[in-house]
C-alpha cells in the first residue's frame, strides 16, 4: 500500500526589534513617478479589471495619480483580442473569459510609452476539505478553534498557492498565505491559521487561489514589503514584476476554489 505523505504548512510571524544608539541623516533624491499597472484575470470572473495609476515620489507619500486616455488591450494565444474600455480613471475593463492553460497578453500604451505583460492560467487545484480543531492550550489565544484546509497537490507540476480567509464579520485576513510546493509535490498537504482563531456558529469561507509562477513571485515579494498590499509606494524597492519598460505592479492569473465550513461545537 502506498503511504502518502501529509505536509503541515503553518504560518509564522516574526516580530524584529532594533535599537540603535547614533541618529544617521541620509540624502534620499526625488524619482519620477512611474507607471503602475494592477490587474489579474480568474476562471471565474467573465470580466476583467484593470487599474492603471503612477507611483509616488518618497516625499510625497500617499498621492496615487490616475492614468487617463490610456489604450489598453488584452489578447491570448488562441486569436482573441479586446481593447478594454476606460469605465472612469484608473479603471479599465470589459467583458473577458479566461480559460485554464490558455497565455494571456497584456498591451497598456500611456503618456507616449508601451508596456507588456504576459501570463498563462494555470490548472485549477480544488480543496478537498476543511476542519478545525480546539486552539491548542500553549498558544498565546486559546479558547476558539483553527481551520485546517486540506489539499492534493498534482505530482508531477510545479504548482504556487495563495490562500485567503474570510472572517465571520465578512472582512478578509490582510495576512496571506503564500507558499510553492517544491517540497510537497505530489502530497497531502494541511494549512492552518495558527494566528488566527474562530468560535462557535462562526462561518469561515476559505479560498485557494493556483497561481501563475510570476503572480506567486509578486505576491511572495509583494508580502515581504507591504502590510496592506499597496504597490507604487515610497518603499525603497519594488515587488518582482512581469511588466515591461519598467512599469510597476503586475498582470496576473490565477484560479479559484472556495469552500465554506461552520464551527460547531
Amino acid at each position: 500500500m502506498k503511504t502518502v505523505k501529509t505536509i503541515i504548512l503553518t504560518s509564522i510571524v516574526a516580530f524584529l526589534f532594533s535599537a540603535c544608539q547614533d541618529v544617521i541623516d541620509i540624502d534620499l533624491d526625488s524619482i519620477e513617478p512611474k507607471i503602475v499597472v494592477d490587474g489579474a484575470l480568474t476562471d471565474i470572473s467573465d470580466s476583467v479589471q484593470i487599474k492603471i495609476t503612477k507611483s509616488t515620489d518618497y516625499f510625497k507619500p500617499g498621492n496615487y495619480p490616475a492614468v487617463s486616455g490610456a489604450t489598453v488591450t488584452l489578447s491570448d494565444d488562441i486569436g482573441n483580442t479586446r481593447q478594454l474600455a476606460e469605465i472612469k480613471p484608473v479603471i479599465y475593463a470589459g467583458d473577458w473569459r479566461s480559460i485554464e492553460g490558455t497565455e494571456y497578453t497584456l498591451e497598456v500604451e500611456a503618456e507616449g510609452e508601451s508596456y507588456v505583460g504576459t501570463v498563462k492560467m494555470p490548472y485549477k487545484v480544488s480543496i478537498d476539505s476543511l476542519s478545525f480543531e480546539p486552539t491548542p492550550e500553549y498558544m498565546e489565544f486559546t479558547g476558539g478553534y483553527l481551520v485546517n484546509c486540506h489539499l492534493h497537490d498534482p505530482a508531477g507540476v510545479e504548482n504556487f498557492y495563495r490562500l485567503k480567509v474570510s472572517k465571520p464579520n465578512g472582512s478578509t485576513e490582510k495576512i496571506m498565505y503564500v507558499f510553492d510546493d517544491a517540497f510537497v509535490d505530489g502530497n497531502e498537504i494541511s494549512t492552518q491559521w495558527d494566528n488566527e482563531q474562530f468560535f462557535e456558529n462562526d462561518t469561515v469561507v476559505v479560498e485557494l487561489q493556483t497561481l501563475a509562477e510570476s503572480t506567486y513571485d509578486y505576491y511572495r515579494t509583494l508580502s515581504s514589503l507591504f502590510e496592506d498590499g499597496m504597490i507604487g509606494t515610497a518603499n525603497p524597492s519594488n515587488p518582482v514584476t512581469n511588466l515591461s519598460n519598467g512599469a510597476l505592479g503586475y498582470f496576473g492569473a490565477y484560479t479559484v476554489s472556495r469552500d465554506t465550513i461552520v464551527i460547531l461545537p
